[in-house]
């Protein structure tokens, strides 16, 4: 099944809290999943890490509120006529929030770091499109052979392997955030701890209470400072979605990116347009071992694919929050053209399941062979 991302906000709430004196503080209660498992950028591997990230940090490059890719750190750039080469141009006023301005020497480190073996990065595959990125980060090249340098403090040039036209849609990813290289060098891993993290997003890390809240201030030498509306976000776990969606009827949450899918007819009755379901680019499967004496039967597995009924699950079970999926790939991919649709996509769930019982007979099974 395709994911969906379902999303309950209290925008009200938080547009009050904005307009009550020029000088009060507005504070956003975020409901975000669960606890970060960390907050090292490199060793992060989950969505909920990504928004907390994100607002602690930036990138070379962003993403607006319109989804688009839009300059972060790098105020523009340019690619070689042969798609390997990408020169990036640092804007002159990023700083760290210690006041340390960013410079490009900055991103090799990172770079360098999150390839480097013994960080153990879960996510390091993402930027494998950067020469010899893979081979650094199995151990056959050290970390200086990476394609990534600093031609000066305001120029950073990233080689690739070879032309990969989605690479700097890539670079929005957490993978894409810098370290700052001397909080990490004075305090290996407790660099993520609130008084040694140094940031240069919009926010610095204030608080990072287990099981409670991480409380994140506005960060004043942020470039765009001026225009961060919002001075604090508290980000709360929220793996009890139905204790959430009680948080937020009482204003305790502004929104949470997650609900109860028990309770989505009674949202969607009772919320009005506070509840909103939004797509999500993710893919729910099952991952067969084709090393099983059964599995390995193509025919066999054909068969359990066609049987399971994908649109009671979404439907039914997930309360139309989901989406039957017959491709891999889901919908919504940029730049992507028409996916390879299972050829049974536009059967009946009826026809499906006999074909299945037919494709399992030929392959030797049925109720005195069960699968």
């Amino acid at each position: 099944m395709f994911k969906s991302m379902r999303v309950t906000a209290l925008a009200a709430a938080l547009m009050a809290a904005t307009s009550l004196t020029a000088v009060a503080e507005v504070v956003y209660h975020r409901g975000n999943t669960a606890d970060p498992e960390t907050l090292d950028q490199h060793k992060t591997s989950t969505t909920y890490e990504a928004h907390i990230l994100r607002d602690l940090y930036e990138g070379l490059v962003a993403y607006s509120a319109a989804g688009k890719v839009i300059p972060g750190v790098a105020e523009e750039w340019s690619v070689s006529d042969d798609g390997t080469v990408y020169t990036f141009k640092l804007r002159d006023n990023a700083k760290w929030s210690n006041g340390d301005p960013v410079v490009a020497g900055d991103f090799v480190y990172s770079i360098r770091r999150i390839m480097t073996p013994e960080t153990g990065a879960k996510y390091a595959n993402i930027l494998y499109p950067i020469k010899n990125a893979e081979k650094v980060n199995k151990g056959d090249l050290a970390p200086e052979e990476v394609g990534v340098q600093a031609i000066d403090d305001q120029t950073l040039e990233i080689t690739l392997e070879s032309p990969t036209p989605y690479f700097i849609e890539q670079l929005t990813h957490q993978t894409g955030l810098p370290v700052h290289p001397a909080s990490v060098e004075a305090h290996g891993s407790d660099f993520v701890k609130p008084e040694n993290m140094v940031t240069n997003g919009a926010y610095t890390l204030a608080e990072f209470i287990p099981n409670a809240h991480v409380k994140a201030t506005k960060n004043p030498n942020f470039h765009d400072a001026d225009n961060v509306k919002i001075d604090t976000v508290f980000f709360y776990p929220t793996e009890d979605r139905g204790a959430a969606l009680r948080r937020f009827q009482a204003g305790e949450l502004h929104t949470n990116n997650d609900a109860p899918t028990e309770q989505v007819a009674f949202m969607q009755e009772n919320l009005g347009d506070q509840f909103r379901v939004a797509p999500y680019l993710g893919t729910y499967y099952y991952a067969l071992n084709h090393e099983d004496e059964t599995l390995k039967n193509p025919d066999v597995r054909q068969a359990l694919s066609m049987a399971i009924d994908r649109e009671f699950l979404a439907d039914e079970i997930w309360g139309s929050t989901m989406v039957a999926a017959y491709s891999f790939v889901p919908p919504g991919i940029g730049n992507y053209g028409d996916p390879a649709f299972a050829d049974y996509k536009d059967m009946s769930q009826i026809d499906r399941e006999e074909k299945a019982i037919e494709l399992l007979k030929n392959a030797g099974f049925g109720p005195d062979n069960p699968v």
